[in-house]
């Protein structure tokens, strides 16, 4: 046991000296887990020796070994998938260096591939690959299935006006004009157009915008708040105030 103490004071010296791995033997960790169980052991059966200070301070040692092993690995795998993995300069590639870390244990190994391929798919994910990829799709999804004329300045799309079919009436002989009350045909609905409201309407009505740059919160014609916006922000507001948006090429409508 001392002997195997000794070991783990030189391998800890070797990984606070050298920027690389300190060779050991493939086995280590097992026989690492061997002898702290062994000294544990020794430690509850014989209270009276010197075991339990031994322990504790293999605890302390192989700590610091296995956390210094696993910082190296680390870093050796961001510089190699740094090498390996061209992000914003075209198409990325992915072409892994041959530069694994020597003096690795198998079980080291395992970690330090998969390292590198959670690395490999974080880079994936931010490409400009990717990224494009994903702007596709959102154009897709908000491309109407008719084709569209130039929204940025054509008028918002008017909802269909229904069209009631006119009641027919029979011509009434003209009489003179009295100061009297109107007489009313009962067979005529009529209605009260109140173009004030309809003009309110109109202005208020909601539409739904794609915006193009960041802008600011805004008040709406109806006295509403509505942003800050972001660009690629899929938006609905009333359409006096998207006309602005679309008058200055900031925004365009989107029809669903």
């Amino acid at each position: 046991m001392d002997q195997f103490y000794q070991e783990l004071r030189k391998i800890q010296k070797k990984e606070r000296n050298n920027g690389t791995l300190a060779r050991v033997e493939e086995t280590f960790y097992n026989q690492l887990q061997e002898y702290i169980k062994e000294l544990k052991e020794q430690a509850i059966n014989d209270p009276f020796s010197n075991a339990h200070s031994i322990l504790k301070q293999a605890q302390i040692v192989s700590t610091e070994i296995c956390q210094r092993r696993e910082k190296k690995i680390t870093e050796a795998a961001v510089v190699n998938i740094h090498r390996s993995f061209h992000l914003f300069t075209g198409k990325p590639e992915f072409d892994l260096v041959d530069t694994t870390p020597l003096n690795l244990t198998p079980e080291e190994e395992k970690f330090y591939y998969s390292l590198i391929d959670t690395l490999k798919n974080h880079r994936i994910n931010i490409s400009l690959e990717k990224l494009s990829e994903d702007e596709e799709t959102i154009k897709q999804i908000i491309k109407p299935k008719e084709t569209q004329t130039n929204t940025l300045t054509s008028e918002p799309e008017k909802p269909p006006v229904k069209i009631e079919k006119p009641v027919e009436v029979k011509p009434q002989p003209v009489k003179p004009k009295q100061n009297t009350d109107i007489e009313i045909n009962p067979n005529v609905t009529e209605e009260f157009y109140d173009l004030e409201s309809k003009k309110i309407a109109k202005e208020t009505e909601l539409v739904t915008m794609l915006v193009f740059e960041d802008i600011g919160a805004i008040m709406g014609v109806d006295e509403k708040v509505y942003g800050p916006f972001r660009p690629q922000d899929i938006v609905t507001l009333p359409s006096v105030n998207a006309k602005i948006f679309f008058k200055n090429r900031k925004g365009r409508l989107v029809k669903i």
